[in-house]
């Protein structure tokens, strides 16, 4: 998307829109987009969690909390992995180096300090973040639907990290093409397409949007927890109290995760339950362990009432 295409789709009210014109914008390295993030981080009479990715794509990727630098390195790809050891390796041996060559350790030292600066002003900006509660903040929403359905908070942001990089990728794929029947598609996938491309249309006319302007996943998965039409049909839930349920709408969104893996049996504590009701969502092994390992790290900071001081 141009800047303009992003400023045009920033005035419009549906919310998966100006979430790929933010993500768009976090993608244009100039002046102008992040003066445009900016304004829209710092405008008061915007909706709070607008400004919260707005915030986020400012930091250009920063995390809320600690723990994404260290689930960032849980899915790096294995190639961006090696290079890693390969720089961190290679900085110990230049420091060995300059050990024998008796380099100043006053230069060094000084140099430390201002980056242990830069540290602090990063922990800052992270923490206006976190005090940032109101209804419509991720973190207060995962919270209400813990208590009201019984499904973990910290299960629920991960998925929601896993889905969509916590609303930074809701996908680029115009979903109308995505359900275009090919002539070389199987009886079974056109059988599918067919299928959720009905759902696609019924959910857009429901909620009062263009079918033809409408993006997400290559398979036409939608919003922040990344549903298929069909899903959200059968079990999509009206979060905010608007009349209507929207997938791109985080409050609908949060509602529907919640109450999707509550009436497929989740249940805290229990692993099989939890595996199970997981498998509904996705059958991936591998998503599950993922899955697992990253709300063990929210949860730490859930329990320490990080994001509710």
């Amino acid at each position: 998307m141009t800047i303009k295409e992003c400023l045009k789709a920033l005035e419009g009210k549906h919310i998966g829109s100006r979430m790929r014109a933010i993500n768009a914008l976090n993608k244009i390295d100039n002046k102008e987009a992040k003066a445009i993030l900016a304004s829209i981080a710092n405008n008061a009479e915007e909706k709070p969690y607008i400004r919260h990715y707005a915030k986020r794509a400012v930091q250009t990727a920063a995390s809320v909390s600690s723990h994404h630098q260290l689930t960032a390195g849980i899915i790096m790809p294995q190639k961006r992995l090696f290079l890693n050891r390969v720089l961190i390796t290679g900085g110990f041996l230049f420091l060995v180096m300059l050990s024998f060559l008796y380099i100043d350790y006053g230069a060094v030292s000084e140099v430390s300090g201002r980056q242990s600066e830069n540290l602090i002003e990063d922990d800052k900006r992270a923490e206006a973040l976190k005090v940032e509660v109101s209804v419509l903040n991720p973190y207060r929403l995962f919270e209400l639907a813990d208590n009201t359905y019984k499904v973990d908070a910290a299960l629920i942001e991960s998925l929601w990290f896993q889905e969509s990089s916590m609303g930074r990728n809701l996908g680029d794929y115009m979903i109308l093409d995505v359900y275009k029947i090919k002539k070389d598609d199987s009886s079974e996938v056109k059988g599918w397409k067919k299928k959720e491309r009905q759902a696609f249309i019924a959910i857009c006319k429901a909620n009062g949007f263009d079918s033809r302007k409408q993006f997400g996943g290559r398979y036409g998965e939608m919003g922040p927890f990344q549903f298929l039409p069909s899903t959200w049909l059968a079990y999509g839930k009206d979060g905010n109290n608007d009349g209507m349920a929207n997938p791109w709408d985080m409050s609908d969104a949060v509602t529907t995760v919640a109450s999707y893996l509550k009436l497929y049996g989740y249940k805290k504590e229990d692993f099989n339950r939890i595996k199970r009701a997981i498998a509904y969502y996705n059958q991936s092994p591998k998503y599950f362990d993922l899955l697992q390992r990253n709300a063990g790290l929210f949860g730490l900071d859930i329990k320490q009432g990080y994001f509710s001081k």
